[in-house]
């Protein structure tokens, strides 16, 4: 999920039946839209579309690509006489509106005012280890520090992370308990409404898995899009794919306590935090997985719950 201050634009063709579908937007003069802070990728965001003339409104979660908005699942509407906030269906506002009168913004919204924890310290320790890279907060905490999981060649995997705290995401980590001549390409996805991974925010530099030790990524010049990348609390998840079959620092539930995920519990041993599908290293992780045939992973195992640290600081 992404988000952004001061985003709006207006519309002049909304498909579906009477404009309860897809929004083509409009940029208005002198004011950021959408593509000029997400660029024209597939990024999952909240809405407000805003009827000024007819008093109608609807807020939602769904996603923009190439200045298309897709209203994936309205959450809360007004048609000027009923006000919806359970299982709300698509205002219908119209294939053809006036330019300026149909206005779509982010905005913040009552759904996701709520106390988060704040990032972690950058200071102190200057980033020396893993102090830095805030490891998924529905992790828990334990003593124990994890298992190395070996990696399966060519299999695209997609881990839970949860963000408490929002900020600028200026480097990614993780740690190679067993080296083996290779690589691993990794990347940044949004969670969708589903629960699972839908949308890649950034690529981080393909890293080498060749040496064991902790990796970590600040080459935000080099990430593509290049840049550091704002983030809103709420879950992600982190892609990988690998030529080879080095060992990546993980856990399992029985050593360390793990909450629940959108991915929800597959089994009676504990709580899912990883998917994987069949996947080509050369072709990379895609713009949007396609999980079809994909296996959910048990957190019994210690593939599960793979340690990915990120650094997200107030700037």
């Amino acid at each position: 999920m992404r988000a952004a201050n001061y985003v709006e634009e207006t519309t002049t063709s909304i498909a579906g039946t009477s404009g309860d579908g897809a929004v083509t937007l409009t940029q208005i003069t002198s004011t950021p839209r959408f593509s000029t802070v997400f660029g024209t990728q597939n990024t999952t965001c909240r809405y407000v579309i805003e009827d000024t003339v007819n008093k109608k409104f609807e807020t939602g979660t769904g996603h923009v690509s190439s200045n298309v908005l897709t209203r994936t699942q309205p959450q809360v509407t007004w048609d000027g006489t009923t006000y919806v906030d359970n299982g709300a269906t698509a205002i219908q506002f119209g294939s053809s509106p006036t330019s300026g009168n149909v206005k779509i913004r982010m905005s913040a919204t009552a759904e996701i005012i709520a106390s988060a924890m704040p990032p972690i310290q950058t200071v102190v320790s200057s980033g020396g280890s893993w102090d830095i890279y805030r490891l998924s907060s529905h992790n828990g905490g334990s003593a124990n520090a994890g298992s190395g999981v070996a990696l399966v060649a060519n299999r695209e995997y997609y881990s839970c992370f949860r963000l408490d705290g929002g900020g600028v995401l200026s480097g990614a980590s993780f740690e190679v308990t067993t080296g083996v001549a290779g690589n691993l390409k990794w990347a940044l996805y949004s969670c969708g409404h589903t629960g699972l991974p839908y949308a890649k925010i950034v690529d981080f530099v393909t890293t080498s898995t060749a040496a064991s030790g902790i990796k970590t990524d600040t080459s935000t010049a080099s990430w593509s899009p290049a840049g550091k990348v704002r983030l809103v609390p709420g879950w992600y998840y982190v892609g990988h794919i690998s030529d080879a079959t080095a060992s990546i620092r993980g856990v399992q539930s029985t050593g360390f306590p793990v909450g629940m995920t959108p991915i929800g519990r597959p089994s009676s041993y504990g709580y899912s935090s990883r998917i994987y599908v069949a996947g080509n290293y050369t072709t990379g992780l895609p713009a949007s997985p396609s999980l079809s045939g994909g296996t959910i992973e048990s957190s019994s195992s210690a593939a599960s719950n793979i340690l990915f640290g990120l650094r997200v600081e107030i700037t």
